[in-house]
C-alpha cells in the first residue's frame, strides 16, 4: 500500500493521517488477548498511572487505583507479535514517503509501547509535544498509533492541533513540565484549532512527534488499548549520551 500524494500533503500540512483498517478483525483480538495476559501478570517493564501524576491518576502507589498500569513498555522486545506490527510494511513504506526517506528505524527508547486506558483510574494527558524530552538531531520523527479498539471522546481518544508540527512556541506560553498553559493568551486561539482523532478498531494513525496533542480520561467501564512506535529517516540521529541514544536503534 502506497500513500497517495494528497496523502502525504495532508500529513504535511496537519501532521497527521489516519490509515483506516489497516489491522484486520483477528489481529486487533489476538493483540487485544495479548494485551490482557501481560496486564494481568504484570509482566514488566510497565509504567503506572501514578508514577507520571497526571490529572485524575491516583496520587500514589498506596492510594486507591494506585498499581494501574498506563503503559506496557518496550513492546518492540516484549513480543513477537508487537515486533511484528511495528515493522508492517505499510507503516515502514508510509513513513518512508512522508519523510522522503530511503531506510527508516524504530527507535526503541520513546514509546514502545502498549499504552492503556483503564476505567476509573485513567489519566488526562495536557497538550504537549513528545519531543520535549527527546534529543534527536532534528523534529522529523513519527509516531504510528495502533488503535486495539474504537477511540472516542468517551474513552479518551487522542485531540490534535493540526499543523503544529510548523509553530514556532515560545517558552513562556509553556509550563515547567513543558505542556501548553491553557490560560496563556497566546494558546487561545492554538487551542480553538484542536481536532478529535476519533479511531475504529484496526485503524493506525500516523503523526508528527512534534505535533500538539492531548487526551482525555477514559469515562466508559472498558479499557482502552493502543500500540505505538516511535521512527524516523535516516538523515535524524539521535544524540549520543541521551535517552533517546540509550539502546540501538532498530532497522525496520
Amino acid at each position: 500500500m502506497l500513500l497517495t500524494f494528497a496523502q502525504i500533503q495532508q500529513f504535511k500540512i496537519d501532521g497527521y493521517l489516519v490509515l483506516p483498517s489497516l489491522l484486520q478483525a483477528n489481529e486487533v483480538s489476538d493483540l487485544r488477548a495479548l494485551t490482557e495476559r501481560h496486564l494481568v501478570a504484570r509482566i514488566e517493564p510497565f509504567e503506572l498511572e501514578a508514577q507520571v501524576r497526571y490529572p485524575g491518576a491516583p496520587t500514589s502507589k498506596d492510594a486507591a487505583g494506585g498499581d494501574t498500569i498506563r503503559r506496557l513498555l518496550m513492546a518492540f522486545q516484549r513480543d513477537a507479535a508487537f515486533a511484528q506490527q511495528a515493522s508492517r510494511r505499510e507503516i515502514v513504506d508510509g513513513i518512508k514517503q512522508i519523510l522522503d526517506a530511503n531506510t527508516v528505524r524504530l527507535n526503541p527508547n520513546h514509546h514502545n509501547c502498549i499504552m492503556t486506558k483503564q476505567p476509573t483510574y485513567s489519566s488526562e494527558t495536557l497538550w504537549h509535544r513528545d519531543t520535549r524530552y527527546w534529543n534527536f538531531s532534528d523534529k522529523y520523527l513519527i509516531n504510528a498509533w495502533f488503535a486495539l479498539g474504537d477511540e472516542q471522546i468517551e474513552n479518551g481518544a487522542m485531540k490534535i492541533l493540526p499543523g503544529s508540527h510548523r509553530w514556532e512556541v515560545q517558552e513562556h506560553a509553556l509550563d515547567d513540565d513543558q505542556f501548553l498553559k491553557s490560560d496563556h493568551p497566546d494558546n487561545q486561539y492554538r487551542l480553538a484549532t484542536q481536532r478529535l482523532v476519533s479511531l475504529a478498531k484496526g485503524d493506525v494513525l500516523l503523526f508528527s512527534a512534534h505535533c500538539f496533542h492531548a487526551a482525555g480520561e477514559n469515562k466508559t467501564v472498558e479499557p482502552k488499548f493502543s500500540m505505538v512506535f516511535t521512527y524516523h529517516g535516516d538523515s535524524t540521529t539521535p544524540v549520543n549520551g541521551t535517552h533517546s541514544a540509550s539502546r540501538p536503534e532498530i532497522s525496520v
